[in-house]
């Protein structure tokens, strides 16, 4: 972008500070206005269910079309609608940036970051490895946007999470909100049931979710990861499915698996993460913090970290020491794999006790079921502390 336009947007943030805004008024969007999903997915829906002001700004044809379809209030973020509800709006509810929803006319309204999961993976300021946050162009950019974006905030889940948040966000302890994840209310709320997610006769389902590998530039190849043919044995001997969702930075990649009948690769398919986890009777992932989600539905986790060195190395460091905090087994090996795979497939569930100090670690307790009421109320009873 050149430093003309550059200029325009700047100029347009600072001028809409002057907007009379509506505090009732809630703009929700997620991953660049690409996806209709996360903690802003479930609260916008909690919102228009309960009768709150409430849209959704979305960059996506197909994600206007669906919600248009569903009758639930939805608008293009850069459509003459899109701008007005954005100049408007009290508050903002997004999830991975500002330019979820529109970081140009945002100047002056509530600001919340819902975020996209309790971080393992060392994030924002924190993460050395790969980010801009210490260019001088990325210096530059947070001062000059500080004055009129300075009413942001960031939602946390406990007090080991907020200062997570802390150092990551550089925020202030009054800018950390110990709200909880909406996304998650749905494991409470009696809105999703149990459901077979393919064709053929299983009687488990075990749901591999890997996390992104250098935001997508490194492709994850399954073929290395796993021995396919023994992986569908073991599936084939335990009446077990093994369902492949990688990262959303991942959707492009292909793997052939039409050989196998017990393993599917849905990474491109429309399926919404928290239905996965809640169907799932085994989660399998690496350094995700999809398991730390998973730790509500108290069931068993396995980490295969068959890359873990030259992930710290190349991709991302971590808050903890990654053998004391995640509470399943680890293997490095594929037959380490098999082997933990099959004994927790006959029954065995020796890690649960860990489960339960690390979901406590996580999630305080009045974080640990549903939490958008009290979201949504406090805010627009301005109760934001």
């Amino acid at each position: 972008m050149s430093i003309v336009n550059r200029c325009k947007m700047v100029g347009k943030l600072y001028f809409s500070m002057m907007n009379h805004r509506n505090p009732s008024l809630m703009l929700f969007g997620s991953w660049w206005g690409e996806k209709f999903a996360d903690n802003s997915k479930y609260l916008y829906l909690y919102a228009v269910k309960n009768g709150y002001n409430a849209y959704w700004i979305t960059n996506n044809h197909s994600v206007y079309r669906e919600l248009k379809e569903k009758s639930l209030p939805v608008a293009m973020r850069d459509s003459n609608e899109g701008i007005r509800l954005a100049e408007k709006a009290g508050v903002y509810f997004f999830s991975t940036a500002l330019r979820d929803i529109n970081d140009v006319y945002c100047g002056g309204a509530i600001l919340i970051n819902l975020w996209h999961g309790i971080p393992l993976k060392k994030i924002m300021y924190d993460n050395k490895i790969n980010n801009d946050d210490y260019t001088i162009r990325g210096i530059l950019s947070r001062l000059i946007k500080y004055l009129p974006t300075r009413n942001k905030y960031v939602v946390s889940t406990s007090d080991e999470v907020s200062k997570i948040y802390s150092s990551a966000f550089r925020y202030s302890s009054k800018h950390i909100l110990q709200w909880g994840q909406p996304r998650n209310d749905c494991f409470f709320d009696g809105s999703l049931k149990k459901k077979k997610c393919f064709d053929i006769h299983y009687n488990k389902l075990i749901v591999y979710m890997p996390t992104h590998r250098n935001e997508g530039k490194t492709r994850i190849e399954l073929n290395s990861i796993f021995d396919l043919e023994q992986l569908e044995k073991i599936c084939e001997e335990n009446s077990a499915v093994f369902m492949i969702k990688k990262h959303f930075y991942h959707k492009e990649e292909k793997t052939d698996l039409s050989k196998y009948s017990h393993i599917f690769d849905c990474t491109q398919e429309n399926f919404d993460t928290q239905e996965l986890l809640y169907n799932a009777d085994l989660l399998v992932t690496d350094y995700s913090s999809c398991f730390i989600d998973y730790l509500l539905l108290d069931r068993p986790i396995l980490f295969h970290a068959y890359d873990y060195d030259l992930y710290l190395k190349n991709d991302r460091q971590m808050y903890f020491e990654f053998d004391e905090i995640v509470p399943g087994a680890i293997s490095y090996q594929f037959k380490d794999f098999c082997d933990n795979l099959v004994r927790i497939l006959s029954g065995d569930d020796s890690d649960r006790d860990k489960r339960h100090t690390i979901r406590d670690f996580f999630y305080d307790k009045k974080n640990q079921g549903i939490v958008s009421d009290c979201i949504i109320s406090k805010v627009l009873e301005g109760n934001i502390s």
